[in-house]
């Protein structure tokens, strides 16, 4: 379980505490349009179709990662460095970003990404509709990570 999983796990109970509370200061302030049923429900359930997906394809990705940092890094980055791990972080998210950007101006992305902004509510649910298809090409934009040498169990 990689980090992102971990953080999911332990998150989610306090997450839907706040769904509760969110939805109860809704009707509270009058706003009962600000949850509609079947939008939560699908918001929730594409959010449990992408931690399914994500468990069963982690492997994969860690191993095609592993790969490039043995065969083709630039450099051998020591995993046991507090340097190493914020360097990691940063450029993860440098990253992230990234993908996230071209995730709204690359089509194939945005077809993966899109499903995150479907929602006819925004509320805490719609943070969960997550796409299940974006690890088919989400991984390349770490690559960078790899080539300098970022060992796989320093990656966030």
């Amino acid at each position: 379980m990689n980090t992102q999983q971990l953080i999911i796990t332990w998150a989610t109970p306090v997450f839907f505490v706040l769904i509760g509370i969110e939805l109860l200061v809704a009707r509270w302030r009058g706003r009962h349009g600000a949850y509609a049923s079947g939008d939560a429900i699908n918001s929730i359930g594409l959010g449990v179709i992408s931690q399914i997906v994500g468990v069963f394809s982690a492997l994969l990705i860690f191993g095609i990662y592993a790969w490039c940092v043995q065969h083709l890094a630039l450099f051998a980055l020591p995993a046991d460095r507090l340097w190493v791990w914020a360097f990691a972080l940063l450029l993860y998210d440098f990253c992230y970003y990234w993908l996230h950007r071209c995730g709204h101006r690359v089509n194939i992305l945005w077809a993966a990404h899109v499903v995150h902004h479907q929602s006819e509510h925004y509320n805490l649910t719609t943070a969960l509709r997550q796409t299940g298809s974006g690890v088919l090409l989400s991984w390349l934009f770490y690559l960078p990570l790899a080539l300098l040498g970022v060992h796989a169990w320093s990656i966030p």
